[in-house]
């Protein structure tokens, strides 16, 4: 057999190829109701919809859903960099991925341009993203945790992202007696910022009306978990107009990752029916949902 298949030892070297092209593609993003950035653990196997995390080595995946319910992963190239809390912002043609101070953004879907981001204020140090919602073409609205120069403790920030990377000014969210530190996940829907904290069993929901008024508890939605496990990320999307899909991820105290899933609220933050699981092409570790993108 060596005679007549001779072994070479070669090296391969494999090419990103989608099944859709560069226009597909953006037709995709551009129609998707929502948009989802998450990351992936590639280090340990995943079994019956749970994986176990332990020194996680996370990657970044984007994916899009016309329900909040269903959701596929997006068929394009990745940056191939460890992500730990990424978001999503595709505008004018471009897709953008922001996590903790670095920003990586592709208009081909193959290659990656990285910036470093320098998130630093007057009032704050050691600033890094929490969320990003998408605004205008241009331009989109940035949450970054900062540590206060003054008392020390953390807090959050807002500001105008622009396309280059900077914020000209930051302002202080209003969070009353919500620690900084404590906060889950947050959703912007219609100019209202939801805000989330776990309480044992529970998840509090806050409300600001606007970015520059001050939160309120609006609602406690019970989850169908033990105490000991911890929500690690969710989010707040509309379903219809006076219906909300709560989706959060679960982590047991063993560091186990759970398959994601989802309440429905009423417009009273009220469960409405059972809890259910989240369809999803792979098991989202954190995650950052965002409405639909625009060209």
């Amino acid at each position: 057999m060596s005679t007549l298949l001779p072994r070479r030892n070669q090296t391969v070297h494999l090419k990103y190829r989608s099944a859709q092209t560069t226009a597909e593609l953006r037709k995709t993003l551009r129609q998707a109701r929502y948009l989802q950035a998450g990351t992936q653990n590639t280090a340990t196997p995943v079994f019956q919809n749970r994986q176990q995390r332990g020194d996680a080595t996370t990657y970044g995946r984007i994916s899009t859903s016309q329900d909040g319910r269903i959701w596929t992963k997006l068929p394009i190239s990745y940056p191939h960099v460890q992500l730990s809390r990424p978001s999503v912002w595709y505008a004018n043609g471009r897709l953008t991925l922001i996590d903790g101070q670095d920003r990586y953004w592709t208009t081909n879907f193959k290659d990656w341009q990285h910036q470093r981001l320098n998130f630093n204020g007057a009032d704050f140090k050691q600033g890094r993203v929490q969320a990003v919602f998408p605004g205008t073409t241009r331009s989109a609205v940035v949450v970054v945790r900062g540590i206060d120069r003054q008392s020390s403790r953390a807090k959050l920030y807002y500001g105008q992202l622009t396309k280059t990377g900077r914020v000209k000014a930051w302002h202080a969210l209003q969070l009353g007696k919500l620690p900084a530190r404590q906060v889950a996940g947050m959703s912007l829907i219609d100019q209202h910022l939801y805000l989330f904290r776990q309480r044992g069993k529970q998840l509090a929901i806050y409300r600001a009306n606007r970015l520059t008024r001050p939160v309120r508890l609006v609602g406690r939605v019970k989850l169908n978990h033990a105490q000991s496990q911890r929500v690690t990320a969710v989010n707040l999307i509309p379903t219809t107009k006076h219906r909300y899909r709560l989706i959060f991820d679960l982590t047991t105290a063993e560091k186990v990752q759970k398959q994601p899933r989802y309440r429905l609220l009423d417009r009273r933050f009220k469960a409405v029916g059972q809890q259910h699981l989240l369809v999803t092409d792979y098991l989202w570790s954190q995650f950052q949902i965002s409405l639909r993108g625009s060209e």
